[in-house]
């Protein structure tokens, strides 16, 4: 497996997680629920990323940036290290590595 489908991988099951812990920890639906449909989506790009299809690429940096565009004012707001800055990070990190991959 390349380093954007691993990037993305670990992003999206972070994000899964996040949203479980949400859940657990506040009796968040609204954190499961949306947990669950990017990180799924994001894990969905990798499984395209991994079979080469562009269309992976492509919905890892859009779910990526709505991820960061969700979090990014949260932690200009609140700076909170979980889950705020390690989604923006992330986000940032995966964006970054599906564009160099995209463009070369």
């Amino acid at each position: 497996m390349e380093l954007p489908a691993i990037v993305t991988a670990i992003f999206g099951s972070f994000v899964v997680f996040g949203g479980v812990v949400g859940y657990v920890k506040a009796s968040s639906k609204a954190s499961l629920i949306a947990g669950s449909i990017t990180g799924g989506l994001l894990l969905i790009s990798t499984l395209l990323l991994v079979m080469n299809i562009t269309a992976g690429a492509i919905l890892g940096m859009i779910v990526s940036l709505l991820l960061l565009g969700q979090f990014g004012p949260s932690l200009l707001k609140k700076f909170k290290i979980m889950p705020n800055l390690i989604v923006v990070i992330l986000a940032l990190i995966t964006v970054g590595t599906l564009l160099y991959d995209f463009f070369n």
